[in-house]
């Protein structure tokens, strides 16, 4: 967690870096979107696992199924941009991001919510993979459970990492605007 600690506060210092940071991501979002939406509109299934929140053996086997053998390579093709630079350039911007906020609040440092959902999406990420490697086969449902609770905080964590970035940048607007005004 050193590292991460270390990568966070160097990008949270250099203004390049944090919009290098920003680029990428929003790069990787667009790249996300559009392999998302290419593989819902030409292989069906609806969303793909990853974007589900919990997962159950049977609704992973059957989208596995609906999507077919092209929609199964299209899936991993997207798993593997998920990977690499996605999963990586979300927990630096977005923890770069709240580490700036959480300094200025003089809060306690948040930014590891950013890093526990990236490791979790790594776990839920590398186990669909696997799955729609597996097809027909099915892996253990120990597994898909494991990656089900990953999956699960992926969400809950991101989510608060979300939450917590925006009540900062609103606290930290109000309190900069009262300490203008004063």
């Amino acid at each position: 967690m050193f590292i991460i600690s270390k990568l966070l506060k160097t990008v949270a210092d250099s203004k390049p870096l944090l919009i290098a940071a920003g680029l990428t991501e929003a790069l990787s979002v667009g790249v996300m979107i559009r392999r998302s939406g290419y593989l819902q509109s030409t292989f069906g299934g609806g969303n793909p696992p990853d974007l589900w929140f919990g997962i159950q053996d049977e609704k992973l086997y059957n989208y596995l199924d609906v999507i077919g053998d092209g929609g199964r390579e299209a899936y991993r093709k997207m798993n593997s941009w998920d990977f690499f630079p996605h999963m990586p350039s979300y927990m630096i911007f977005y923890g770069a991001l709240l580490l700036i906020q959480c300094r200025s609040a003089q809060a306690s440092d948040l930014s590891w919510l950013f890093f526990i959902a990236m490791m979790c999406d790594i776990i839920e990420t590398g186990t669909f993979n696997y799955a729609a490697n597996q097809f027909p086969e099915h892996i253990s449902s120990t597994i898909v459970r494991a990656a089900s609770i990953a999956n699960e905080i992926k969400w809950v964590s991101f989510g608060f990492g979300a939450i917590g970035l925006v009540g900062l940048f609103v606290h930290n607007s109000l309190k900069a605007k009262k300490a203008h005004q004063r």
